[in-house]
């Protein structure tokens, strides 16, 4: 009987076991899916605008350079450049954009002194070789965290069709007629961020379409680099002072 009882006992402990390391792995199972759901849920959050899965959260790298050579063709590349954000007209982006403006004069000198930051740029100028619509590509990224700043683009009578694409992806955009000259802008935000696309005619009467995203969390995210650089500079400066005498 005690022989009986022990087998039992032995056959229960083992189901037990196995009860509860199927309960563990389906719980972890559950707790890694959860993870990756929430994962994907902040990267689409965080990711905001794109353009050829360039994102808010982007790194520029020799792979993702490829990849837009890929896209778009040769390009062009520069370093230390300066970044005038304002576009259309003047007065716009005060008008329309206050948050884009005041960036806008930070990042530049108040009576017109040339003021370089640390940034790489990416023009493309033969895109349309590669059979997309945008006759002009522009990309500038930070050097501090590898992130855009902006992307400018500029599209003949294809800009429409991408007109309709942005709307599907990100739903209808606001409107701005232009007060001082003709065309019109369509906008959509986003996480902070700005989208704009604005139409006006060139010179031969046929439209035109200006694309430009703003990425205002990584533009404030350059101004706050370069200004705790120069105040260490100056710590340093001041450091040197002390220590020459």
């Amino acid at each position: 009987m005690t022989f009986f009882k022990n087998k039992i006992f032995k056959i229960s402990a083992a189901t037990l076991s196995v009860i509860i390391l199927f309960v563990v792995v389906v719980f972890v199972d559950f707790c890694e899916k959860t993870d990756n759901s929430r994962m994907v849920k902040v990267e689409k959050i965080t990711e905001g605008f794109t353009f050829f899965d360039i994102g808010e959260n982007t790194q520029l790298s020799n792979d993702v350079r490829r990849g837009l050579k890929d896209k778009l063709g040769s390009d062009a590349k520069e370093n230390w450049i300066t970044l005038d954000l304002s576009t259309n007209y003047r007065g716009f982006l005060q008008k329309f954009f206050p948050e884009v403006h005041e960036l806008n004069k930070k990042l530049n000198s108040p009576v017109g002194e040339r003021v370089e930051h640390d940034t790489t740029k990416l023009t493309f100028r033969y895109a349309q070789k590669k059979n997309v619509p945008f006759e002009y590509v522009q990309l500038i990224f930070s050097n501090y965290t590898k992130k855009p700043l902006l992307i400018y683009i500029r599209s003949k009578k294809e800009g429409s069709d991408v007109i309709d694409t942005i709307t599907k992806k990100y739903g209808d955009a606001k409107t701005i007629d232009w007060d001082k000259e003709e065309g019109k802008s369509l906008y959509w935000k986003k996480n902070r961020s700005i989208l704009i696309i604005s139409i006006r005619d060139d010179r031969y009467g046929n439209p035109e379409y200006h694309t430009i995203i703003y990425y205002v969390p990584n533009l404030e995210e350059l101004l706050l680099q370069e200004q705790r650089k120069v105040k260490k500079e100056e710590e340093e400066i001041k450091k040197t002072g002390k220590t020459a005498f």
